[in-house]
């Protein structure tokens, strides 16, 4: 699908330059995981169509944690320590989900930007302990819990005690248009 943006636009929706734009285009850029948010944000497109096309609707899908494939890593040194997210479904057939694994290290803290207007995010905590927060509310949530947020904020995530695993689904407004 084609969006029909300049350069230019496209920097200005996702709030990022447009050198940064230009050098991604062109393979040459190496984007932080906020930085593919925004254009996919920008772009009305879920995160990981970027990354990969859907897979085709076959009755059955099993997807192998170890054939994940790694959409986002950030490591020491780098703006969040500990990090390691995999794609494990996007399906658009219906309502427009997307499911992930997440990986945080003991004592890591990542700030996420706003994502897609109307974006929910539901989190099941596989292990460890972590606190989800946005100006609205700070939640503490451990290994078998659930929690429930709009993401179109500014949110946090802040390990308690780690590491933390959890299973990141993203559900889409009902527009069909992320």
């Amino acid at each position: 699908m084609t969006r029909e943006l300049t350069l230019t636009a496209l920097a200005e929706q996702a709030g990022i330059a447009k050198s940064t734009v230009s050098l991604i285009e062109r393979g040459q850029g190496n984007p932080s995981i906020d930085t593919v948010w925004a254009l996919a944000t920008a772009l009305r497109v879920p995160f990981a169509s970027l990354f990969h096309d859907e897979p085709a609707a076959d009755d059955v899908l099993v997807v192998r944690q170890h054939e994940a494939p790694v959409v986002a890593v950030d490591q020491a040194g780098l703006e969040t320590q500990g990090l390691v997210i995999r794609h494990l479904l996007t399906r658009t057939g219906g309502d427009l989900i997307e499911i992930y694994t997440m990986e945080l290290e003991d004592g890591a803290v990542r700030q996420s930007g706003a994502h897609v207007s109307g974006l929910f995010e539901h989190l099941a905590i596989t292990e460890g302990t972590v606190e989800i927060s946005t100006e609205s509310f700070s939640e503490v949530v451990s290994q078998g819990d659930l929690i429930s947020f709009r993401a179109d904020r500014p949110h946090g995530y802040r390990v308690i005690k780690g590491p933390v695993r959890l299973v990141s689904v993203h559900e889409y407004v009902k527009t069909g248009n992320p």
